[in-house]
């Protein structure tokens, strides 16, 4: 049972990873298509190129029909297999002997003409017995003579292999009708002779006679055997009582008793008789036993008697015993002359069966001879006939050959030539590419290169347009569930020390969804309760005050440089428990203010107000922003976007956060292909779908929905 699971888990597995490599596969093509586009055009044009610089050719066609069969006799006409007929004689027409001969007959007829080489096919039209004739060389004149001359010694070719194999069968059936006819004499005389020494009706009756004997012999011998071994088995009372419901059953149906005789008379009806005393004696002596004391007289008369008849029956059954053990000697021997009268009578049918048997052998070989000698006689007297009627299938000229016509020969081939070879090449450079390529497409391929935790898969939304932030009653069910998703991750997520209260998200490059990430999970968390704080803390390019619709101009960048007080650029949005720090005016070296003590201390006082502090960083390979802040932070997220992200500028990105010490509880994968096999969560997106009816005795509390801009992916 365990076995199969596993190998059930292997197989699905397998599938899983070649239906992913497939997809791979896609979105390169959909990215590169151009490429074997390309490759396909310069393929024709190279095949397209080559044609046109070759030397014209003519093209001359002729038709050959099959005339039809006409069958004088089945055993001696000489035809080609009706199978493989049409494919023979398209070989035969193509072969180098026909070939030879047409040049030479248009060497012999037409002396003016240069010879080129021709190239000839040969096709049947389906469903009919026609044959269609192609002839393709540089000189019109010869292609036209040579066609004719290939379908003329083709048929000389035909003709001359009927007449020879005609005579090759002659000669053939002449030299086996002489063996035959000599081998019927031998048979005729060897039987002859074995009539002369054995009597055939006198053996057939002898046979017969002995089988029927044997058959009387063996069953006398099995009605002794049976008899022999019941008086080894039985008692001498049970082989009485036996021999009497023989001789009762004889008496009643008339019939004789192989058995032992019962007779009222000797030691078996004396046996029986006292027997039956003693029995009415001790009867007696029962009754009377019952009026009288044990040692009255009449009482110990009838023991008397009952003792007397003890001895008798003692004495009876002794002569009895020794009359059964007579009649079982007497078995034995009449089964042992039986035995020899069987096993004689044996020898005598054996050797009339044998006598017989080499009579139907002998008589069975003359019949077979004489039949062949029949059949062989008709078959030659036939074949003449055969030859000069023609009884095979005869091909004949239907059409000769054409005026020439120049063609270019070859030229949907060699397009469709060109053509794969083109889409090939394109094929195995986008291969090629693949290999170069090590942008992550798939949760699987991110778990090959990485081994960090997974705290979340964001699946790519069908848009053309910036993807909008949640809202309450967000009709993106799955888009939202993902969300969700993260935050029990990040909610129960083990740790050693104290839970972490401020998050800082961040990617490796621009243009992976970090701030879109950074936003929707604020949101997430703010829906769930949670007070919660977002900072836009990529001081070049933020964008959250767009997202929100916050018109402030000042924000993060005042309170670092402590310009202003945290307080007075905090700003609610449509989400009760969500508050948003915009980036305020755009800094020219932000590393120096994140580095200060001053940040540090205002970190320390936000999570005195805030239950989570969701900061937005720049890319970490883009500026020095993100190291220089992730060590004040308790977590950072890594965003990494599959089928863009490289795998080794992420490698990059996570050592230089490691080489800071900062604490990266685990990676969210954006925009996920949900249609891999590997994504079977989010194939479920009908089960988060809001029902369409209330059961009774329920309220549906209406949701007021704020409408937040786009947000551009950074």
């Amino acid at each position: 049972m365990q076995v199969a699971t596993v190998g059930k888990n292997l197989s699905t597995s397998w599938s899983a990873a070649f239906i992913t490599r497939l997809h791979r596969y896609k979105a390169l093509f959909l990215r590169r298509w151009w490429i074997p586009v390309l490759t396909t055009c310069l393929g024709l044009f190279v095949e397209a190129f080559l044609i046109y610089q070759m030397p014209p050719s003519y093209l001359s066609a002729s038709k050959m029909m099959l005339a039809g069969k006409l069958n004088i006799a089945q055993g001696a006409v000489y035809s080609e297999d009706s199978v493989n007929f049409y494919g023979t004689q398209i070989q035969l027409m193509q072969s180098a002997e026909v070939k030879h001969s047409a040049e030479s007959l248009v060497r012999s007829a037409h002396p003016e003409l240069q010879s080129v080489p021709v190239e000839i096919t040969v096709l049947q039209k389906p469903r009919t017995s026609i044959f269609d004739l192609a002839a393709v060389g540089s000189a019109p004149e010869y292609t036209q003579a040579y066609l004719n001359a290939i379908m003329q010694k083709y048929l000389d070719f035909k003709r001359g292999m009927r007449e020879d194999r005609g005579h090759e069968i002659t000669t053939g059936i002449t030299e086996q009708l002489i063996q035959v006819e000599k081998d019927l004499r031998n048979g005729e005389d060897e039987m002859l002779e074995f009539q002369k020494q054995n009597n055939i009706g006198f053996i057939q009756e002898q046979g017969n006679s002995a089988a029927q004997y044997l058959v009387k012999l063996n069953q006398q011998y099995a009605q002794l055997k049976t008899e022999y071994d019941l008086l080894n088995l039985l008692d001498l009372d049970q082989n009485l009582d036996r021999a009497q419901n023989k001789t009762e059953a004889a008496s009643g149906q008339g019939s004789d008793n192989q058995g032992m005789p019962f007779s009222d008379v000797g030691p078996e009806g004396d046996y029986l008789k006292a027997k039956q005393q003693i029995q009415l004696l001790k009867a007696e002596r029962e009754t009377l036993a019952k009026d009288l004391r044990p040692n009255h007289p009449k009482i110990l008369k009838l023991n008397d008697e009952i003792t007397k008849q003890d001895k008798l029956i003692q004495l009876f059954r002794a002569d009895t015993l020794e009359k059964l053990k007579t009649r079982r000697e007497s078995i034995g021997k009449q089964m042992e002359n039986l035995q020899a009268n069987i096993k004689e009578w044996e020898a005598k049918a054996l050797d009339l069966s044998q006598r017989l048997a080499q009579f139907n052998r002998i008589k069975g070989k003359v019949d077979r001879l004489k039949t062949l000698y029949d059949r062989l006689t008709n078959n030659l007297k036939e074949i003449d006939v055969s030859q000069v009627v023609g009884g095979e299938d005869q091909v004949s000229i239907m059409e000769m050959a054409t005026s020439p016509v120049s063609v270019r020969p070859g030229l949907i081939k060699s397009l469709l030539i060109g053509f794969g070879i083109g889409a090939l090449a394109g094929l195995a450079i986008l291969v090629l590419l693949d290999r170069i390529d090590d942008r992550m497409a798939s949760f699987s391929e991110f778990q090959h290169h990485f081994s960090e935790n997974i705290l979340g898969q964001i699946p790519k939304e069908k848009t053309k347009d910036k993807v909008d932030l949640l809202q309450p009653d967000d009709a993106r069910h799955v888009f939202a569930e993902s969300y969700r998703n993260i935050r029990s991750s990040i909610f129960f997520m083990p740790y050693d020390g104290p839970r972490p209260k401020s998050f800082l998200v961040t990617s490796a490059v621009p243009s992976e969804g970090k701030s879109t990430i950074s936003a929707n999970l604020a949101i997430t968390m703010a829906l769930s309760g949670a007070r919660t704080l977002l900072i836009d803390c990529d001081l070049r390019r933020g964008g959250l005050r767009e997202a929100f619709g916050i018109s402030s101009k000042i924000g993060f960048s005042e309170v670092l440089k402590q310009e202003v007080n945290w307080r007075e650029v905090v700003v609610p949005t449509a989400y009760e428990t969500l508050f948003v720090l915009p980036r305020g005016k755009t800094l020219s070296q932000p590393s120096e203010q994140l580095l200060r003590d001053s940040t540090e201390a205002l970190l320390k006082e936000l999570y005195q107000h805030y239950d989570y502090v969701i900061i937005d960083s720049s890319p970490v390979l883009a500026a020095d922003d993100t190291t220089s802040i992730a060590p004040k932070i308790d977590a950072t997220i890594f965003v990494v976007r599959l089928s863009y992200t490289s795998a080794r500028l992420t490698k990059k990105a996570l050592e230089l956060l490691y080489g800071r010490q900062v604490n990266i509880p685990g990676v969210i994968l954006n925009f996920v292909d949900t249609s891999l096999p590997e994504y079977y969560y989010y194939q479920y997106s009908e089960y988060y779908s809001t029902p369409t009816s209330v059961p009774d005795g329920e309220a549906v509390a209406p949701v007021r929905r704020q409408r937040s801009k786009p947000m551009e992916t950074t």
